[in-house]
């Protein structure tokens, strides 16, 4: 069963569906959590917002899928649209990273009131920045029953883009000038990193990117706050159970942050930590046809089926 409902997070209502398997009491849940800029409940980017995306990008619905699986599984799941974005209330532009943390946190404690779920045993899956988001919030001892990372990242947002923007110039002309059409957001980005790095450090709120056919002014609330707030100073007080799923095709995150991560729980004492590195997934866990293949291209194909066996096998273990 699938129900349309929210929370509220500073006087905000945050939209989101809860899915609940068939046939179980009182099933254990996990909070889904998305990633970087706009996007909806589904694990989409919001085509809404055409400031930020003025060319539709396809659905990949990465976590309208994992729902399925998780139901498969025994468990409810609970998915929203980040603030500002699809059916939530609230500015998407102006947002905050620790803002961000508030509305899941929020949304756990939301989840501990529905008397449909045991809420015991609520447990958190992040991807990308939502990876980070939900590291934050298992590192506060919630009493989260797991964690499950998602393409994260383990080092300073700084060293993530320049790693990004290193890769991105080494692509063919053609790649290039489709993800400038495509995704101009981060073609500017990628032109602009240094100074946009510099500018942050200096203390600069905004930067506007682009040219004559699109442009943007981009808020550095965010980016400043995961510049001095990097995911390394939270992991080792993560005590929960963790799985860690990253493809080793990631043109967003390498797939090493992966493994940084994973020996730092380890280092920490945390014992229950299980780490997947799929050979030739790509950020959204897309088999790539090749290494260079554009994620636009990629989000057309379907999840693929080793990521929903490797969780299968992790939830029956």
């Amino acid at each position: 069963m699938e129900q349309s409902t929210y929370f509220t997070s500073t006087n905000t209502k945050i939209r989101g569906t809860l899915t609940l398997p068939d046939n179980i009491n009182k099933p254990p849940v996990c909070l889904f959590v998305g990633g970087s800029f706009p996007q909806t409940r589904n694990g989409n980017l919001d085509n809404s917002k055409k400031d930020w995306f003025p060319v539709t990008l396809p659905d990949r619905n990465l976590f309208k899928d994992e729902a399925k699986l998780f139901k498969k599984l025994g468990y409810a799941t609970f998915r929203y649209d980040k603030r500002g974005c699809g059916e939530s209330e609230g500015d998407c532009d102006h947002v905050g990273l620790f803002t961000l943390v508030d509305d899941a946190r929020e949304a756990i404690k939301w989840l501990k009131t529905l008397p449909e779920i045991d809420n015991n045993r609520i447990g958190i899956l992040g991807q990308s920045e939502g990876a980070v988001i939900a590291l934050m919030l298992a590192a506060e001892n919630l009493d989260l029953a797991f964690y499950i990372w998602q393409g994260g990242v383990y080092n300073n947002l700084e060293t993530i883009l320049k790693w990004q923007r290193d890769n991105f110039w080494k692509l063919e002309q053609d790649a290039i000038e489709n993800f400038k059409n495509t995704f101009p957001l981060m073609y500017w980005v990628y032109v602009k990193t240094d100074e946009l790095c510099d500018k942050i450090k200096q203390g600069n709120t905004n930067l506007t990117l682009g040219d004559e056919t699109w442009s943007k002014e981009l808020d550095f609330l965010i980016w400043k706050q995961h510049f001095d707030y990097p995911p390394f100073e939270f992991i080792s007080k993560v005590k929960c159970p963790v799985l860690l799923l990253h493809g080793d095709l990631d043109h967003n995150t390498p797939h090493t942050e992966a493994l940084l991560a994973t020996e730092a729980l380890k280092k920490a004492g945390n014992t229950q930590v299980k780490t997947h590195i799929f050979p030739g997934l790509d950020h959204s866990f897309r088999r790539l046809g090749n290494p260079d293949e554009d994620f636009v291209t990629a989000m057309k194909r379907p999840l693929d089926p080793e990521v929903n066996e490797a969780i299968r096998q992790w939830f029956s273990n």
